[in-house]
């Protein structure tokens, strides 16, 4: 058992939290005089007999729908609020970026904040002035540092914050969705810094609706909805899965804690499929895509390409039901679930084309893959536009499983192979 906790940087165990909701001021005093012999309040259940174990050294995202109970869930983790039932065990130092707006004193300035979060975190003034010109440099606010917090932007806010949680060596980085209000240079800075305490064995938890970030820098992913824990997996399952729960018109099972995906053809017209097939698929079921392949060049299907060759993406689909406006889509990803290109006929500004009853369309893409060496994913989309709202009619992600190889003896690295032609030129002697 000890061994077993030694790896383990939190376990959350059947934790409930339950929030007594008055609809007036008095009726708490109500509650009060009577003592538990009638309610004058109603129920909301924000955490539902959640449990799970994060392992040392790994990096979480957890992710949802607004109210699903990922904050109240993080600020349990942390200590700031009590479970109603369940328990919480925090093997390490914790430092914690939460919702903006929390963890500092407003009227204290920015270096008194900075001293009181490394007391409360357990360090001395005397350290945490050795750690300030670090964490200066990396807040960038300037002479703001010694005016009132709630003087600040919230980028300035979130900078000082930000430096302070990755200054005092965390053994638990705890990060909910701040980072999203720094501008773009802020955040390829503090995503650098994350992805050094990675590689250090810090623990990383990260709640954030940026799914690229959560495939990219997480190792396994977990999913929450209506205040229950619905699966915890490799970030690219998950976040596909949450991507049906956005979308999908089906109500999670609150019984199960789970969604049933749309099961419809998985034939591959390169016949690529395989009982160890890691498409996800789901919709409404009122129309289908009914094949995808991918065409060399020749027209033949493949799915072993050279890096820059053209190629066809196909997919055939079919109207179950009359489609008045049809969109299909592409999207060709990493192994990792990184996004690298998508795009659709609504976004290219094709024409809607309605499909009758059982009507029949096939559909294709051409590209030039220019694609480093490596492996892709190809995801197919056959929705409809209704009311300015995205109807998910047959989702198949990850259908086809592409190989890219190199182009002649070109090494280069990267994602995207931009064909670079590198001439030289002497120049005068000065």
């Amino acid at each position: 058992m000890e061994v077993y906790m030694n790896s383990v940087s939190i376990k959350v165990s059947d934790v409930s939290k339950v929030y007594k909701i008055y609809n007036k001021p008095q009726d708490r005093l109500k509650q009060s005089l009577y003592r538990g012999k009638r309610n004058f309040y109603q129920e909301f259940t924000a955490l539902k007999n959640v449990s799970f174990n994060i392992e040392k050294g790994k990096t979480v995202g957890i992710i949802g729908r607004n109210g699903s109970g990922k904050s109240t869930l993080l600020q349990i983790i942390t200590g700031t609020l009590q479970a109603t039932t369940g328990f919480v065990e925090v093997n390490g130092r914790v430092a914690a970026l939460l919702e903006l707006g929390s963890g500092f004193n407003p009227e204290f300035t920015g270096r008194e904040n900075v001293y009181l979060n490394g007391a409360i975190l357990g360090i001395s003034r005397g350290e945490m002035e050795n750690r300030l010109d670090d964490i200066l440099a990396f807040a960038d606010i300037g002479d703001y540092i010694d005016q009132p917090v709630k003087t600040y932007s919230s980028g300035m806010y979130v900078r000082l914050a930000f430096a302070v949680a990755i200054s005092v060596d965390p053994e638990i980085l705890i990060v909910d969705e701040a980072l999203a209000v720094g501008d773009g240079r802020f955040q390829l800075k503090c995503f650098e810094r994350i992805k050094a305490l990675k590689e250090a064995g810090t623990t990383i938890l990260l709640v954030s609706h940026d799914l690229q970030s959560i495939r990219q820098f997480c190792d396994e992913c977990i999913l929450f909805d209506k205040g229950r824990l619905l699966e915890q997996g490799l970030p690219n399952d998950i976040v596909n899965k949450y991507t049906k729960v956005l979308f999908s018109a089906q109500e999670v099972n609150e019984e199960e804690g789970e969604t049933e995906a749309f099961q419809g053809a998985n034939t591959l017209d390169n016949d690529s499929s395989s009982s160890e097939s890691k498409e996800f698929r789901y919709g409404n079921g009122d129309g289908t895509i009914d094949s995808v392949s991918l065409l060399d060049k020749k027209g033949k299907p493949t799915t072993v390409v050279t890096s820059g060759e053209e190629v066809i993406v196909r997919m055939d689909a079919t109207a179950h039901r009359y489609i008045k406006k049809p969109i299909y889509a592409i999207t060709i990803k990493t192994v990792k679930g990184l996004e690298i290109y998508g795009t659709n006929t609504y976004y290219q500004n094709h024409e809607f084309v309605p499909l009758s009853e059982d009507e029949s369309i096939r559909v294709e893409f051409k590209h030039r893959l220019v694609l480093m060496p490596g492996t892709y994913f190809i995801s197919f989309g056959f929705v409809e536009l209704i009311n300015e709202e995205i109807t998910p009619l047959d989702r198949r992600y990850d259908a086809i499983e592409l190989k890219v190889l190199p182009n002649g003896k070109d090494r280069s690295f990267g994602i995207a192979n931009l064909e670079s032609k590198i001439n030289y030129t002497k120049l005068a002697v000065k």
